[in-house]
């Protein structure tokens, strides 16, 4: 049973990233992964096409850890460096909006494919389907796998991500881990996850998008606020604009009610949209209210909206009262929904909380706790907005963990 350098538990993006450069550092390394393919996570970001990294980067975007153990990390290998790791990888890049930076195929599998060569390239031992059943620390490492096969090594290495899509082989294993080799773990929740609504009627307009800015109010303050898409889902709604208010959503709710405020019409003003819904009323009074916003609403909304602003849909349009009118555009600028709870981990893209990073040295991503122990990734209680945000961290802390500084063995 030969020895290895480092193992790394977890072959998700900073797994990958810790892996191979480890072994440009001439290491042996070996990677364990419990799918039946690394990388499998990576699949399901930026809705299949893998929203590798965002130009805008800015620590503001980052929750849990302090600021300066993030910046720490993301200094060393930024997302100028991640583009130009990619592309030298022979990744085609582009930017879409917001600086979200997209692989020209629009396929996560190209960033799987371009990884994975580079991990037989240079020649990095994986295990797929390998599922660790025990983690013993002694003079050397000692990784002992469901199926018998056993693993020395210099240093490990824990990068098995959080608790968030199950559905991915996200477990928290490593979690369970780091807390028996004596590690802190803070709080965790889902976040970046749908959410479920205490009223009904986002099930009648299941499947229907608009683009808003929606606020989260909590005790009459606005706790957060996003803009973009929302989706309206069988149990309440969900989206990235949605998804994104997530986790200040979850810190609020034990200490009493959220509502989100949703802005159908963000683009104007609430005065200047009463005009243009007088003037659609005005252009045809002789038949339904719900008739006349048809060019104003998807379908699937409007009657909803007008129960809601307590207005007959199916009134003349040309019968609308001043007050009615204002009470519509009041809705449509306004449109209150009540949360009830989160959707579960399995539907999270991200985990909030994990390691105490008050527990692992900023610089080499190392354990101040256990010699020749690091970490990477979402197992860290790091977590960033939607937007390449999450994977940014995966790829730094990945490639700083990676190095392995501070222990030469």
């Amino acid at each position: 049973m030969s020895k290895r350098d480092v193992v790394i538990i977890g072959a998700g993006p900073a797994g990958i990233m810790a892996a191979i450069t480890a072994s440009e550092q001439g290491r042996r390394v070996q990677l364990i992964e419990r799918n039946p393919q690394i990388g499998r996570k990576l699949l399901s970001t930026g809705n299949g096409r893998c929203n590798l990294t965002n130009v805008e980067l800015s620590i503001d975007r980052y929750h849990g850890a302090c600021p300066d153990f993030i910046r720490s990390a993301i200094s060393r290998f930024d997302q100028n460096a991640t583009i130009d790791y990619f592309r030298s990888l022979g990744l085609l890049l582009k930017q879409e909006d917001n600086g979200r930076i997209f692989p020209r195929t629009n396929q996560a599998s190209s960033v799987i494919e371009v990884l994975e060569r580079r991990l037989n390239a240079n020649q990095v031992e994986l295990a797929l389907k390998a599922q660790v059943k025990s983690v013993e620390r002694g003079e050397n490492w000692t990784i002992s796998l469901i199926d018998g096969r056993t693993f020395t090594s210099t240093n490990i290495l824990i990068a098995t991500g959080g608790r968030a899509a199950h559905q991915f082989g996200s477990t928290g294993d490593g979690l369970f881990w780091a807390r028996k080799l004596g590690h802190t773990l803070t709080p965790i929740h889902a976040v970046l996850v749908p959410l479920e609504t205490v009223e009904t009627w986002p099930g009648d307009a299941a499947g229907t998008k608009i683009e808003a800015r929606t606020q989260a109010m909590a005790d009459g303050e606005v706790i957060g606020e996003s803009t973009g898409d929302v989706l309206f889902t069988r149990y309440g709604v969900s989206g990235p604009s949605v998804m994104a208010l997530a986790r200040r959503i979850a810190t609020a709710l034990p200490s009493g009610p959220v509502t989100l405020c949703i802005d159908m019409f963000s683009d104007m003003s609430e005065a200047e949209l009463d005009r243009v819904l007088s003037d659609i009323l005005q252009s045809a009074p002789a038949g339904t209210l719900s008739s006349a916003m048809i060019g104003l609403l998807p379908t699937g909304l409007i009657d909803i909206v007008c129960e809601i602003a307590e207005v007959d849909g199916s009134a003349q349009a040309g019968r609308i009262t001043d007050a009615q009118r204002l009470k519509l555009t009041d809705k449509l600028k306004n449109l209150p929904i009540t949360i009830d709870k989160l959707r579960p981990f399995k539907e999270a893209q991200v985990t909030a909380g994990g390691i105490d990073s008050r527990e692992i040295k900023a610089r080499t991503m190392q354990s101040k706790l256990v010699d020749r122990l690091y970490f990477a990734g979402e197992v860290i209680d790091v977590d960033g907005d939607s937007g390449g945000y999450n994977l940014q961290w995966a790829w730094s802390s990945g490639r700083v963990a990676g190095l392995l500084e501070g222990n030469e063995g």
